[in-house]
């Protein structure tokens, strides 16, 4: 049996055995290209997947003996029952950490410029969400929860309260605190110089 389709405006004519391959060759590529983003974990210009549906939540069932990740896991409990009552908003989506090529920004400011680059800036569902990806996809709780956090600027993250707060570690601002760190609140109007948005694009 012969096929002939239209490939990029030109008239091509495959056989079956021909057109298995491709679509093999197809999905195999798509299937690698999945796997490597899925166990991959947040870098500075990349773009990290969350799918809070394919997260196995029995991971964070149970209680932890070391403070600071119980209540990281805590948190990630509170992030799921956010996710079960807003599944739109919180359907798969990515997180970015851009590059800082500014001196500094206010929190308005910061959270414009996440618009500019994906769908808005992270809230702490989003962010609970990524910290709890990174576990599921095979980091340890010490790294998410304990050891110092590898990011060269804090992330600015719009909390529970409202306020954004910097989350994280800065190697560039030498704090040496987890990547699950929540720091001080600060409005609007407060000028920023050594954060970057957490953004959010949904898919």
């Amino acid at each position: 049996m012969k096929v002939t389709l239209q490939v990029n405006g030109q008239e091509m004519t495959f056989s079956e055995q021909e057109l298995t391959a491709i679509v093999e060759e197809h999905f195999s590529t798509k299937t690698t290209k999945k796997a490597i983003e899925v166990v991959e974990t947040p870098a500075v210009g990349k773009w990290f997947e969350v799918n809070p549906l394919n997260i196995n939540q029995q991971l964070f069932k149970k209680e932890r003996e070391d403070l600071r990740q119980e209540t990281i896991r805590k948190l990630i409990l509170e992030a799921f029952a956010e996710v079960k009552k807003n599944p739109e908003k919180y359907a798969p989506f990515q997180t970015m950490m851009p590059e800082k090529t500014w001196s500094s920004k206010t929190m308005t400011e910061l959270k414009e410029l996440a618009e500019s680059l994906g769908d808005c800036i992270a809230d702490w569902v989003h962010q609970s969400l990524e910290w709890t990806q990174r576990i599921a996809n095979g980091e340890t709780w010490e790294a998410v929860c304990n050891e110092a956090d590898t990011a060269n600027w804090y992330r600015a993250v719009l909390w529970k309260d409202g306020y954004v707060h910097q989350v994280g570690g800065s190697r560039n601002h030498h704090c040496d605190v987890p990547a699950s760190y929540v720091h001080d609140s600060y409005t609007s109007d407060n000028c920023l110089s050594v954060a970057v948005p957490l953004v959010v694009k949904y898919k």
